[in-house]
């Protein structure tokens, strides 16, 4: 008997330990949650505000919110809540937000051991990576044409404001048939004059799509920031597939045979034609007989405005340093110039009428573009010469030709970027479909520009990123929002 009351005794005493325990267990879960759950707001909110100071307050008020929200003071009949919040930098570029919480939690058979409350604390972190982002977006002649333009100009401006004055740093760069350097990166993107929103709020668009140039550029801005251990990202934004390609193109020196200029003495590329040699001049005034002449003097920016072989209906030019069909800030490669250069003799020159016979004046498509990607392989196949003096080069008389060009250039100067161990950039790409929700030309190709991982050449060796599909215009503030809180997901 002595024996069975001192086991009922100590049996007694591990049920009432094991149903406070319980209990505590139990708030202890519950103050645990609500701590993350406010660091999290408060990091999410690290972006408010034209100041650190200011990011700062808003961090700790969205933080007191969050917590309030979830853990009420008396919850659970516990007393003396105490809530500390602080905001510290934990690394490069990278501030974290921790919120402890202490309390006193109620006993209920403890009691008759003395122990009427207990103390509980518990604890939850956030980390704010900044990061240094390029926003690439097109802004070609087929986005005005589908209505396009303005809603990804109002979806970009929100996406924008996502991001932290003085922390973050954002860079604007805008293609068409050219580049322009819209906003230089800066931590000042919503206080500079002029803003970066206000800057994306006059985009206006007309022109191809020269995306090899544009990404490349991008990358050579992450370059110019020089911070390998930063979160360097661009966010690409397209309605469609690369029809412009900036290079050096050989001026044909000799008369050959190929398909037709564009023209209506030579309507289409069912047969071939005979053409003699070109005769433009250089920039030093020297024709093609002219001792000294230098045929391959220029960069400039071959457009095509289909991927099928017709030689009626496209658009089809080559522009000196920067293209006409845009604003005269634009560039392709050497910088903005005052006037355009204008090559006497061209039918490829400044102000003509003719540029579909640029196919005519042009020998060839070079192997590489102005930023060395290979335009010759390897996503889509592109048309040779089989014969003659320009035998085994591109074709500049295909507009099939051109776009293949341009998208291998594409597809080359993403795996270049991707792959750079140094900074190690990241792609997030946007894809518009037309207003019918017929999706984007190729969207193949840009997922894996992303690198996302549900692209079929999904690499892992090589950076991964997110590829968003936006079927009409009407959904690109989600596909810009998704692309936000992927960049700003955060983890501890």
């Amino acid at each position: 008997m002595v024996i069975t009351a001192m086991g009922l005794v100590l049996i007694t005493f591990m049920v009432a330990l094991a149903v406070d325990a319980a209990f505590l267990y139990l708030v202890k879960a519950k103050l645990s949650s609500s701590c993350d759950a406010a660091a999290l707001a408060a990091a999410r909110s690290l972006n408010v505000g034209l100041t650190l100071a200011a990011q700062e307050a808003s961090a700790r008020a969205r933080a007191n919110a969050f917590f309030s929200a979830n853990f009420p003071v008396g919850t659970m009949n516990t007393k003396d809540l105490a809530v500390q919040i602080t905001v510290a930098e934990s690394g490069l570029r990278t501030r974290t937000v921790q919120v402890t919480a202490t309390l006193s939690s109620p006993t209920y058979f403890l009691k008759m051991a003395g122990y009427n409350q207990v103390p509980v604390t518990a604890s939850g972190t956030a980390s704010r990576r900044d990061v240094n982002l390029i926003l690439v977006l097109d802004r070609s002649g087929s986005m005005a044409n589908s209505g396009s333009c303005e809603p990804m100009k109002d979806a970009a401006r929100a996406f924008v404001a996502n991001f932290a004055e003085g922390r973050d740093r954002l860079g604007l760069i805008t293609y068409s048939s050219g580049w322009r350097l819209g906003f230089e990166a800066s931590k000042t993107f919503k206080t500079s004059s002029p803003t970066l929103d206000a800057v994306i709020a006059d985009i206006s668009c007309v022109g191809g799509t020269s995306s090899a140039m544009a990404i490349s550029e991008a990358y050579n801005q992450l370059v110019t920031i020089n911070e390998p251990g930063s979160l360097n990202l661009i966010l690409f934004f397209t309605d469609g597939v690369p029809t412009a390609l900036t290079a050096s193109y050989p001026v044909k020196r000799v008369s050959d045979t190929r398909y037709g200029d564009g023209s209506s003495t030579y309507p289409n590329t069912a047969r071939q034609y005979s053409f003699p040699k070109s005769t433009c001049y250089d920039a030093a005034g020297r024709g093609n007989t002219s001792p000294g002449w230098n045929p391959q003097d220029r960069l400039g920016v071959m457009a095509a405005g289909g991927s099928g072989d017709a030689s009626t209906g496209s658009t089809f030019g080559l522009y000196e340093r920067y293209t006409t069909s845009v604003n005269a800030t634009d560039v392709s490669i050497n910088g903005a110039t005052s006037s355009p250069e204008s090559r006497a003799g061209c039918s490829f020159g400044p102000g003509t009428s003719n540029l579909t016979q640029v196919r005519r004046d042009i020998a060839y498509i070079p192997a590489q573009d102005a930023y060395g990607n290979a335009t010759g392989c390897c996503y889509r196949s592109v048309s040779f010469f089989n014969s003659g003096t320009y035998s085994g080069q591109i074709r500049p008389d295909q507009p099939s030709s051109i776009g293949a060009a341009a998208t291998n250039a594409t597809d080359n100067a993403a795996t270049r970027i991707r792959t750079d161990p140094t900074y190690t950039p990241v792609f997030y790409v946007i894809g518009l479909g037309d207003p019918t929700g017929s999706g984007p030309p190729d969207e193949v190709l840009l997922a894996k520009i992303a690198n996302d991982p549900t692209s079929l050449s999904y690499t892992r060796t090589q950076t991964t990123g997110l590829y968003v599909f936006a079927p009409n215009n009407t959904q690109l503030n989600q596909a810009f929002s998704r692309i936000a809180s992927e960049i700003l997901r955060l983890s501890r």
